[in-house]
């Protein structure tokens, strides 16, 4: 019943197009004939492009596209050239910068890959890369590029520092602003049909006890044997579904059977702990994080106007990229403000 996230490290959302340098790009007869695009005389082959769209298909292959003749083949082409450019000019500030990926910390990013996406077994990702087309060394250049990515931003975001004194400040213009949310300590029954969810309601309401019920009729594993406790929540940590029928009730009552995530539901509420207003050292490391996302977002922009006076960038004529149709964003860097 509650909501589900997205796993961090999933090896399909690897290849990704970073955050694009917004630079002007020359083309036309200014590169090498087997060159894509150079960035301060440094070739990326037209081979390379179509080296990372074959790997991004193989990690995608609903969404890249594997026709070479076309038109979708053609715009991914010039989208993957950009990326290219992208992760060079990071790859040559990373280098000014000193910045560097040792083996151990693509060690550690590939283990938690392994973890998350294939429950632990190297040789199930094995298995499945091989049947993609693609090799360890693959997986290990992409996670180079997103850790040197990372580092970059973080470097930009080290030159705009917040202080302690700004949070403070910061806290003290919005007293009253920063609220923890309601939560509620939530018991759950589960089974599979909405009559027999319906039953167990009606058996609840003359007497019988949740608790009891829910260790013997509950298909949840998770929660069965606690006597359907699901713990003290937050009304957005549940599925909409849940969290409309949870919230509705008063401490004590129980709900109307529902459709969830696992079957059907009938929840009882055993206590409510009302919203309450956060302290500063509640809110502290969150409002350092809002603020400091924000000065990174205006640092770079500062950044891509540097790189766009200092980089000489041309691309061959099919691989020009397209004109931005969206404002560029930074991954991991949005603002986020505090709850409210």
């Amino acid at each position: 019943m509650r909501k589900k996230h997205s796993i961090a490290a999933a090896v399909l959302g690897m290849i990704v197009v970073l955050a694009m340098l917004a630079l002007a790009p020359g083309c036309g007869n200014t590169v090498p004939s087997d060159a894509a695009a150079t960035v301060n005389g440094v070739t990326i082959t037209k081979d390379e492009v179509a080296t990372r769209l074959s790997l991004a298909a193989g990690l995608n292959p609903s969404k890249v596209p594997t026709d070479p003749e076309s038109e979708d083949y053609k715009v991914a082409q010039r989208d993957f050239s950009a990326q290219l450019v992208s992760e060079e000019i990071e790859r040559q500030e990373a280098e000014k910068r000193n910045i560097t990926v040792a083996p151990e910390e693509i060690d550690a990013q590939m283990a938690q890959i392994v973890e998350d996406k294939y429950l632990g077994s190297t040789q199930k990702m094995e298995e499945d890369f091989a049947k993609r087309g693609i090799t360890d060394a693959d997986l290990r250049n992409e996670v180079w590029r997103r850790l040197v990515h990372q580092k970059l931003l973080e470097s930009l975001r080290d030159e705009v520092p917040v202080t302690d004194q700004e949070i403070q400040a910061q806290y003290d213009a919005n007293l009253g602003k920063y609220v923890a949310p309601e939560k509620r300590q939530i018991r759950q029954i589960v089974v599979a049909d909405q009559a027999t969810a319906q039953s167990i309601a009606n058996r609840i309401a003359a007497g019988e006890d949740f608790t009891a019920i829910a260790k013997q009729s509950s298909i949840d594993s998770n929660t069965r044997q606690n006597g359907g406790l699901l713990g003290i929540v937050s009304k957005d940590s549940l599925t909409p579904a849940a969290g409309d029928a949870a919230f509705a009730l008063s401490a004590g009552q129980v709900s109307m059977p529902f459709k969830s995530d696992l079957g059907w539901y009938v929840v009882k509420v055993d206590f409510v702990s009302p919203a309450v207003n956060q302290s500063f050292d509640q809110v502290k490391e969150e409002l350092r994080n809002f603020m400091s996302n924000q000065r990174l977002a205006q640092r770079y922009k500062e950044f891509t106007a540097r790189i766009e006076s200092e980089y000489d960038v041309n691309y061959a004529d099919e691989y020009t990229p397209r004109p931005p149709s969206t404002p560029t964003t930074i991954d991991d860097a949005s603002p986020t403000a505090p709850t409210q």
